[in-house]
């Protein structure tokens, strides 16, 4: 994607190559969600609706695919810069950082890092200043290159990949108890 570009123009571009309405889906009943060949028809959540264009805008300044691949490492950016401040959100979205790591381990944890020093746009307003910035400039601002990894961060994504595994194995849990106990 040609950096020169406003933010708005490799959004509209980022959106055609991707199939996806001019409004990214924001004011849509209804969205598809791709794992691998199947396909998931889910309702567009409030909190969805909400988030949607901020998290495109990630995609085009992150540089992160639309694809499988792409969204794990988007959740880890997402994350490590800033979370959408929504439980729902965050439980549908924190199984994708551990589904990450076990997937695409390497690529994850590189977009986790380079979310460290990030910051998302969920805490902005997106409005006409933001969207004529050229990429190159919001890419320096939004989502500068990773630093090299401390322990501490080493600490902090095993953390969050357990959150998520925590999320991914509940309903396993829940129902071998349901089972054991005869329910």
């Amino acid at each position: 994607m040609n950096a020169d570009r406003t933010l708005r123009e490799a959004q509209g571009q980022f959106l055609r190559a991707n199939g996806l309405p001019a409004d990214g889906g924001e004011h849509a009943r209804a969205w598809n969600c791709r794992i691998g060949p199947v396909i998931l028809t889910l309702p567009n959540f409030a909190w969805r609706k909400r988030a949607i264009v901020r998290h495109d805008l990630h995609h085009v300044i992150t540089g992160y695919e639309c694809g499988l691949v792409g969204e794990f490492e988007m959740a880890a950016w997402e994350f490590a810069a800033g979370r959408f401040d929504n439980f729902f959100a965050t439980a549908f979205c924190l199984p994708l950082v551990t589904l990450g790591a076990v997937a695409a381990p390497r690529r994850t944890f590189a977009a986790f890092m380079r979310g460290r020093g990030s910051e998302t746009l969920y805490r902005s307003s997106i409005d006409r200043k933001l969207l004529d910035m050229p990429l190159r400039a919001a890419r320096q601002r939004f989502a500068p290159q990773a630093r090299q990894p401390r322990a501490a961060d080493r600490i902090a994504f095993l953390l969050l990949t357990a959150q998520g595994a925590s999320i991914l194995v509940a309903p396993l849990l829940f129902s071998l108890i349901a089972l054991f106990l005869g329910l």
